[in-house]
């Protein structure tokens, strides 16, 4: 059997901190949220760990996984840049999980080369605006294609082939370096982070004709949503998660489920006045 790849998180707090998407202030949501996720993560896996900005490193460093210091980015527009800086930090293979997704159930990760959790195609809209603005400017892209049609969700991202994983960051860098040099705010505000990550992996993927493996396979989102349920998968993805209803779920479990834990990480909230 091959070897089972490592899970590591990533969270850089300045942008959860300074409205990203306009949400205000989310850093104790964002808080509860990644260390549930850990500790489920922590009854499956035994090779995890937490990147985290000297910031969030306060309030996580008691979890039961290893947890290590990374500088903030202090960007709140690429707001998953740290998701990149730690991945290519990995010499084995790995898993990138996001804050907001579960593991309930253990899944044996066995991919190839890449791994996402599923093609967005039914969410393709979301995309095309934002591609608007990028097709301007990646005709010296080899790799580009304006049109695809779909891209991938990256809630769960993962690598075994180390070489794949090396020219999708020079991708990134390449896409991110575009829109730093165009992007002007006071024009037109754009929200980069789904194209510089989801898409443009899909259409690097597409040109290498490589395709990833998905942990959700179904033909749709509904299929994949009764798929996920079944293997114990969730991922509260976007704007959701800040739902009163989500939010008071996710400390309910945190509570319920890892009481000593729940404890340590409100102790640390509240010493700093975070309640």
């Amino acid at each position: 059997m091959r070897e089972e790849p490592r899970i590591i998180y990533s969270l850089d707090a300045f942008p959860i901190s300074n409205n990203r998407w306009n949400e205000g202030n989310k850093f104790k949501e964002t808080i509860y949220s990644t260390a549930l996720s850990i500790l489920y993560s922590h009854l499956w896996y035994k090779d995890i760990e937490l990147y985290a900005d000297e910031t969030a490193y306060k309030f996580l460093y008691m979890l039961p996984c290893r947890v290590s210091k990374i500088s903030s980015n202090k960007d709140a527009v690429i707001w998953m840049k740290s998701k990149i800086d730690v991945m290519k930090k990995q010499t084995k293979p790995f898993i990138h999980l996001d804050n907001d997704a579960f593991i309930k159930k253990k899944i044996n990760f066995d991919f190839d080369k890449v791994i996402v959790e599923q093609n967005d195609y039914e969410l393709y809209g979301m995309y095309q605006y934002r591609l608007d603005f990028f097709n301007k400017y990646t005709q010296d892209l080899d790799y580009w294609k304006p049109d695809l049609g779909y891209a991938f969700n990256c809630g769960v991202l993962g690598f075994r082939d180390l070489e794949l994983r090396d020219q999708f960051l020079k991708a990134y860098y390449a896409l991110e370096e575009i829109f730093i040099k165009n992007n002007n705010p006071s024009i037109k505000r754009i929200e980069p982070c789904i194209v510089l990550e989801q898409y443009n992996l899909a259409t690097l993927l597409h040109h290498k004709n490589i395709k990833p493996t998905l942990l959700l396979w179904k033909k749709n989102l509904f299929e994949n949503s009764q798929l996920a349920d079944r293997i114990g998968y969730t991922h509260i993805a976007g704007q959701k998660k800040y739902r009163i209803d989500i939010v008071q779920e996710i400390e309910n479990r945190l509570s319920k489920l890892f009481p000593y834990w729940y404890k340590e990480v409100k102790n640390a909230l509240e010493k700093e006045g975070i309640a």
